[in-house]
C-alpha cells in the first residue's frame, strides 16, 4: 500500500536533479534575456510581459528533448512537476535579468564615475555620497566596460566589480525572498478560497500536460499556424525587404492631425498575438476596461488642450492617476484576505501546517529588516526606506492580485513607485542629500514594474494547487532561483558588456544611467515643494479605483473593473490597447453565436496564436540575432 501511494505521488514530486536542470537553464536564459533586450534591443521585449516567452520556448524545448530520452532511457524523463518547476526557474531568472532590473541597475551604477564632469559638478554633489562597493571606482576598469572588444575575465575587472556584485547580488535575493513569503502567506486564500483564475499559468498548464491532448487539437495548430505565418513574413522583410511586409501595426496620431485632436499623441493600434492570446481568458469587463480607460487617458489629454491647461504640462498625469491606482488595488487586496491574514497570526505558534506560514513571516521580518539596513547604507533616511519598501510590496501585491484575478499580459506602471510617490508628497527638499543619491540608487527596481518576479513566484503557487503538488518542493526550487538569478543576470550583463561594449550596444544602456542621475541632479539643484498637482491626481487615481470597486460590488451590471482603470494610464497599454480590442470583440462575437461551448471550442485557437508568437517569432529571434541578420 505505502509502495503504490508513493507511486502515485512520484509524478508531481521535484527531484534534485530537476532543480539542477533548472539552475543550468537559468545562466543560459540570462544570457539570452540580456543580449536580446540590453545589447541589440530586438526580441519583442520578452521579460516585460506576463508570460514570458523565452521561458515557455525553454519549456517546449526541453519537453521535446525529454520525451526523446524517454524511449531510450525512461527514468531519466522530467514529469510534469519537474517542467513547471523549471519553468518557474526560468521566470524567475528572465525576471531579475529583464528590462527593470539588472538592465537598468548595471548602467546605473557604471554611469556616474565615467561620466562626472566639471559641468555636472558630480565630484562635489555626487561621488563623495556613494558608499564604498555599490559602484565600480576604478575608471581603468570601466574604460572597456563602455568600449568594448574586452573580456570580464582579467584581474582588473573582476577586481573592480567584485564589490559590486556581491553587494547587488545580496540586495536581489533578499527582495526575491521577501516577495516569495509574502506569496506563501497569500497562496492559499487566493487559490483555495478565493479561487482566482490566473489565466497566465493557462498555457504552461496545457503544455506540460502528460496525454498530448494540447498537441492533438487542430485549433492549435491553425492558430500556431496563423500568427506564425505573418510572423514570419514580417522577419523575412526585415531580411529581405523585397519580401512584402503584412501590416499589423498602425499609429492614429496620424489620421488626427488637427487641434485639440492632435493631443492623442502617439496611440498605436497593435495586432500582438501574445496579449490576444493571453487576452482570451482575461475576463470580457476586464478587456472592455483596459481599452475604454485607455480611451479616457487620450480624451483627457484632449480636455486639457480645449480647456488650455498650459500650467499642467503632465496632465492628465495619467501616472499618477495609475499609481494610486495600483495603490488602492494593493489595500483592497489585503483587506480581502484580511480573515486569512487573522488565522496566519493565530496558527503561528503551533501545528505542522504553521510551519511554513512561521518561516514565511520570519522572511518578511528579517527580509525588510535587512532591506532597510542596506537602503541605509545606501544613505537612505531610515524613515523613508521603511516607507520605500513598504509602497513597494503593496504594490508588489497589487500586481499579484491582478494577474491572479485577471492575468493581465501587462503592468508596467512606469514613473509611479515610491520615490515618484513621496517626491511628489513632500518634496525635494525635505529630504537629506544622502537620501536623495540613496534614492537614485533604487531606480533600477522602482522604475518600471513589468519584469517583475513577485507575479510569477505567485503563479507557481497556483500551478502547485492545480496538479496537487507538494508545496515545498516548489517553494525548494524557487529559493535556489531566488538566490541565484542576481549574480547569474549581472554576470550576463557584464559578460555582454564587456565584449560588446555599452557605447556600440543598443542606446537605452546609455539612457538608463543618464536618466538615473540626471532625476538625482534635478532633486538636488532644484529643491522643490510637494507636487500638489501630482499627488492630487494619485489621490483621484486611488478614489476612483475604490469607487469603481464599489459600484462593482453594488451594482450586476456595472461594466467597468477597477482594475482596468489602473493598469490603463501605462506606456505599455497605449502599445497594446489595440490587441485589448479585437479579442474582446472577437470573444464577444464568440459567445453571442456559440455561447460557452464555442468559446471552450475556440480555446485552442488563441492558445497557437500564442504559441505562434513564442515559438516561432522567438525563434525567428533566435536565427536573425545568433546570425546577424539585422
Amino acid at each position: 500500500m505505502t509502495s503504490h501511494s508513493a507511486k502515485l505521488k512520484s509524478p508531481h514530486r521535484v527531484r534534485i536533479t530537476a532543480i539542477l536542470i533548472g539552475v543550468l537553464m537559468m545562466p543560459i536564459h540570462s544570457y539570452w534575456i540580456s543580449r536580446i533586450e540590453a545589447i541589440v534591443y530586438k526580441g519583442g521585449g520578452g521579460s516585460t510581459s506576463s508570460l514570458i516567452w523565452t521561458s515557455v520556448y525553454n519549456m517546449v524545448v526541453l519537453l521535446i528533448i525529454f520525451r526523446l530520452i524517454r524511449y531510450f532511457w525512461p527514468r531519466l524523463t522530467l514529469q510534469r512537476s519537474e517542467l513547471l518547476a523549471i519553468f518557474s526557474m526560468c521566470n524567475i531568472a528572465a525576471c531579475v535579468a529583464g528590462h527593470d532590473l539588472i538592465q537598468i541597475l548595471v548602467p546605473l551604477i557604471t554611469y556616474p564615475q565615467w561620466y562626472a564632469s566639471p559641468e555636472n559638478e558630480w565630484a562635489r554633489i555626487l561621488l563623495p555620497y556613494l558608499p564604498s562597493g555599490i559602484t565600480v571606482e576604478d575608471k581603468s576598469a570601466l574604460l572597456r566596460y563602455f568600449v568594448g572588444e574586452s573580456t570580464l575575465y582579467n584581474k582588473l575587472h573582476l577586481l573592480a566589480w567584485q564589490g559590486p556584485f556581491l553587494c547587488w547580488s545580496l540586495f536581489i535575493a533578499l527582495l526575491l525572498c521577501v516577495s516569495l513569503a509574502l506569496n506563501v502567506i497569500v497562496a492559499k486564500q487566493w487559490t483555495s478560497t478565493d479561487r482566482l483564475s490566473y489565466p497566465v499559468i493557462h498555457l504552461p498548464y496545457q503544455l506540460s500536460a502528460p496525454n498530448r491532448q494540447f498537441f492533438s487539437d487542430r485549433l492549435v495548430w491553425i492558430g500556431l499556424a496563423a500568427s506564425g505565418s505573418i510572423l514570419s513574413v514580417n522577419y523575412l522583410n526585415r531580411i529581405f525587404p523585397q519580401v512584402p511586409q503584412i501590416p499589423i501595426s498602425i499609429d492614429l496620431k496620424h489620421y488626427f492631425t488637427e487641434s485639440p485632436w492632435n493631443a492623442i499623441g502617439w496611440t498605436p493600434f497593435n495586432v500582438i498575438f501574445n496579449y490576444i492570446g493571453l487576452g482570451f481568458f482575461v475576463p470580457l469587463d476586464i478587456l472592455f476596461s483596459c481599452w475604454f480607460f485607455l480611451l479616457i487617458f487620450k480624451f483627457q489629454q484632449i480636455l486639457g488642450k480645449i480647456v488650455g491647461f498650459q500650467g499642467m504640462p503632465n496632465f492628465p498625469y495619467s501616472y499618477e492617476q495609475s499609481s494610486g491606482g495600483y495603490l488602492a488595488v494593493g489595500l483592497i487586496a489585503l483587506w480581502l484576505t484580511r480573515k486569512h491574514l487573522k488565522w496566519v497570526g493565530k496558527i503561528l505558534l503551533g501545528g505542522n501546517e504553521s510551519r511554513i506560514y512561521r518561516m514565511a513571516v520570519l522572511t518578511v521580518i528579517i527580509g525588510l529588516t535587512s532591506l532597510t539596513l542596506f537602503s541605509r547604507y545606501l544613505g537612505i533616511s531610515a524613515w523613508v526606506g521603511i516607507s520605500f519598501f513598504l509602497i513597494y510590496y503593496l504594490i508588489q501585491v497589487a500586481i499579484g492580485r491582478m494577474r491572479a484575478e485577471i492575468g493581465t499580459p501587462l503592468h508596467d506602471l512606469h514613473f509611479g513607485g515610491p520615490s515618484t510617490i513621496m517626491m511628489n508628497a513632500f518634496g525635494s527638499r525635505r529630504f537629506t542629500h544622502t537620501t536623495l543619491v540613496g534614492l537614485a540608487q533604487l531606480w533600477s527596481i522602482d522604475r518600471a514594474y513589468r519584469s517583475n518576479a513577485h507575479p510569477h513566484q505567485l503563479e507557481t503557487l497556483k500551478i502547485v494547487d492545480r496538479i496537487e503538488a507538494k508545496p515545498i518542493d516548489f517553494i525548494r526550487a524557487m529559493i535556489v532561483a531566488c538566490l541565484l538569478a542576481g549574480p547569474m543576470a549581472l554576470w550576463s550583463m557584464l559578460h555582454h558588456s564587456y565584449e560588446v561594449g555599452i557605447q556600440n550596444a543598443a542606446p537605452v544602456n546609455l539612457y538608463f544611467g543618464r536618466e538615473t542621475w540626471t532625476r538625482f541632479q534635478s532633486w538636488a539643484t532644484y529643491a522643490s515643494e510637494t507636487d500638489l498637482a501630482a499627488i492630487s491626481f494619485t489621490g483621484f487615481g486611488f478614489l476612483a479605483t475604490l469607487g469603481l470597486m464599489l459600484g462593482r460590488l453594488r451594482f450586476i451590471w456595472w461594466p467597468f473593473h477597477p482594475l482596468g482603470y489602473a493598469i490603463s494610464g501605462s506606456w505599455q497599454m497605449n502599445w497594446g490597447w489595440g490587441s485589448f480590442f479585437i479579442v474582446w470583440l472577437l470573444k464577444i462575437i464568440i459567445l453571442k453565436t456559440s455561447g460557452i461551448q464555442g468559446f471552450r471550442r475556440a480555446t485552442g485557437f488563441f492558445l497557437g496564436l500564442l504559441m505562434g508568437q513564442i515559438f516561432v517569432g522567438g525563434t525567428w529571434t533566435m536565427l536573425g540575432i545568433g546570425f546577424n541578420l539585422w
